[in-house]
C-alpha cells in the first residue's frame, strides 16, 4: 500500500469541501439569506451528510488508487465484532458508558467557566423538528462515526503506525479526532468536550489495533454520540 499521512490530509479536506460545496447549494435553493446559514437546519444536515460522503468517497479513491481498491485497507468489514449482535452491543453500550464517565468533569468545566456556547450541531439537534429531528438522531449515530472512525481510526491511525510506535500512533490519531472538532465549531462547548472526545479517540484507537478492523470502534463512537441524541430526544 502506497498511501500515507498527505492522503489522509486530503480526505479530511474533501470532506469539508464536499460540505461546503453541498450546504451551500441547498442554502441558495432554499433561499436561506446569507446571515441565517448558520441556523438551518436543512444546510446543516446537508454539511454532515456532505462531509462523510467526501471521506469515505476520498479514501475510496485513495485505496483504489494506492491500496488494495477497498476501505478494507482502512479496517472497515462488513460483520459484527466477534461475529455476534451481544457482543455489539456490549461495544455500543461501552461507548454510552464511555460518555457517561465523562459527563461529571464536563460539567466541573462548565461551572468553572459558567454559561457556555454549546457546539453548534448540537445546538441545531436540539432546536429540530419531526422528521428533521428523526434524520440528525439518525446521522449522528451512524452516518458521522462511520465516516469519522474510518478516517481516524482507519486511515490516520494505519498511517502513523507506519511510522511510529502503536501507542504513539493511537495517542496522535486521538489528538487530531479531538482537535479537529473545535476548529470546525469554535465554541467554548466544543473546547470543554475536547478531553471526552480524546478519551474516545485513545480508547477507539486501542480497539481498533487490538481488533485490526473498525467494527467495535465505530459501535463505540456510535455508543457515545447515542447518549447525547437520547438526551435531546427525551427533553422534548
Amino acid at each position: 500500500m502506497r498511501w500515507g499521512l498527505p492522503d489522509v490530509a486530503l480526505a479530511w479536506l474533501a470532506g469539508l469541501v464536499v460540505a461546503l460545496i453541498s450546504s451551500s447549494a441547498v442554502a441558495s435553493v432554499a433561499g436561506v439569506p446569507a446571515d441565517r446559514v448558520s441556523d438551518d437546519i436543512g444546510v446543516l444536515l446537508t454539511s454532515v451528510i456532505g462531509q462523510a460522503v467526501g471521506i469515505v468517497g476520498a479514501l475510496w479513491l485513495v485505496a483504489r488508487l494506492k491500496g488494495r481498491g477497498g476501505l478494507a485497507d482502512f479496517g472497515l468489514v462488513a460483520r459484527l465484532p466477534g461475529d455476534r449482535w451481544s457482543r455489539a452491543l456490549a461495544w455500543l453500550l461501552g461507548g454510552v458508558a464511555l460518555q457517561l464517565v465523562f459527563l461529571p468533569f464536563l460539567q466541573v468545566l462548565v461551572n468553572v467557566h459558567g454559561k457556555v456556547e454549546t457546539q453548534q450541531v448540537v445546538e441545531q439537534f436540539e432546536r429540530a423538528r419531526g422528521p428533521n429531528l428523526v434524520l440528525f438522531a439518525v446521522l449522528v449515530v451512524t452516518v458521522a462515526p462511520l465516516a469519522e472512525e474510518l478516517l481516524f481510526r482507519g486511515a490516520l491511525l494505519r498511517a502513523l503506525m507506519r511510522r511510529t510506535t502503536p501507542a504513539w500512533a493511537a495517542f496522535g490519531s486521538a489528538l487530531a479526532f479531538a482537535a479537529v472538532h473545535p476548529l470546525s465549531s469554535p465554541t467554548i462547548g466544543s473546547v470543554i468536550a475536547v478531553p471526552g472526545l480524546f478519551a474516545l479517540g485513545l480508547v477507539s484507537a486501542g480497539v481498533a489495533i487490538r481488533t485490526g478492523n473498525l467494527s467495535a470502534s465505530i459501535l463505540l463512537h456510535a455508543g457515545f454520540n447515542l447518549l447525547t441524541a437520547v438526551a435531546v430526544l427525551a427533553g422534548r
